[in-house]
């Protein structure tokens, strides 16, 4: 009888050491995940944005989506932005611009938004942008311009940020569904901004 509970005891021991060292394992695992997690969208990033939106402009049709970080709390100088666009133009062509915002200087100050938002908007103020395919440079410059930003093409896929730009992005966290309006030309059919801020 004592042996039964001996082998039991150490069968209990065995299923109680591989439970503790799952556990510890998922634990860690966990913590691991989490850090990259942080660490791939960057940990330092005060304000993260995701928008998308759809209309037309100049009789052509438009959409984009895409997501934006700043560092600071009014003002920084460290941004990042990937956003995709595509344009259909009225003869029948279309464009698509895959475009990555590297930002070295940003303010967040009233802007086109504000009178619906009540929030300032985020200026990117310098920078470079670089558009892909570097044969769209062109057009999403023209997009670009069309929509408020101060940019002029610097060479083929490359975009210098020349002074203020307003990126129409809310600076105050919130959920922002600004369908139907229009602003300066821009004829919005759907327009959601998602704003954090850490």
């Amino acid at each position: 009888m004592w042996t039964i509970d001996v082998n039991m005891s150490q069968k209990s021991g065995k299923v109680l050491g591989t439970v503790l060292v799952v556990s510890m394992l998922s634990l860690l695992l966990f913590l691991v995940g989490s850090t990259w997690f942080v660490s791939a969208y960057g940990a330092g990033e005060t304000w993260q944005l995701g928008f998308a939106g759809t209309g037309s402009l100049f009789g052509a049709g438009f959409g984009f989506w895409g997501w934006c970080t700043f560092t600071g709390q009014s003002s920084g100088s460290v941004g990042d932005c990937q956003i995709s666009q595509y344009l259909h133009m009225g003869n029948g062509q279309n464009i698509q611009c895959e475009t990555h915002f590297d930002i070295t200087g940003w303010t967040a100050q009233t802007g086109v938004l504000t009178i619906f938002t009540g929030a300032p908007d985020f200026f990117v103020n310098s920078g470079t942008i670089t558009v892909n395919p570097a044969s769209a440079t062109q057009t999403c410059a023209l997009f670009l311009s069309a929509a408020g930003f101060n940019v002029v093409v610097t060479a083929p896929g490359t975009l210098t940020i020349n002074g203020p730009s307003d990126m129409a992005l809310p600076a105050a966290p919130g959920h922002y569904s600004l369908s139907g309006m229009t602003l300066e030309g821009v004829s919005y059919t759907e327009l959601q901004i998602q704003v954090s801020q850490k």
